[in-house]
């Protein structure tokens, strides 16, 4: 998957220059606050490192099967965070959204279950 994510870079580079215009890139970048340059290494690597590290750790001591249906909770959390750290509003659609994953996960969960 990490390495996926490589051969992803080039043609995002180009649909980016196709859409923006090489202006985006000779305008934007040398703007671009300390701050932005924080959050995109934060995201390139601590979220990276971590992400695929914890899921490396779950899935040497978990079956598969367990595991998979909880990355439907990665989009539930990142709503979660946004609206707690940044002050976005939740709508009812997202509320609606995440009670319904939420709701889904649940099901799955407890309905497969194995019996004891």
């Amino acid at each position: 998957m990490v390495w996926s994510s490589v051969f992803a870079v080039p043609p995002l580079l180009l649909l980016s220059l196709w859409f923006e215009g090489p202006a985006a890139f000779t305008e934007q970048l040398p703007r671009a606050s300390l701050g932005a340059w924080t959050a995109m290494v934060w995201q390139a690597l601590g979220n990276t490192l971590f992400g695929f590290g914890a899921w490396g750790w779950l899935m040497a001591r978990h079956p598969a099967a367990v595991i998979t249906p909880m990355s439907l909770l990665v989009p539930v959390f990142g709503m979660s965070a946004s609206a707690l750290l940044l002050g976005e509003p939740l709508q009812a659609w997202k509320l609606t959204a995440a009670a319904l994953v939420l709701g889904g996960l649940a099901i799955n969960v407890m309905l497969t279950r194995p019996a004891r």
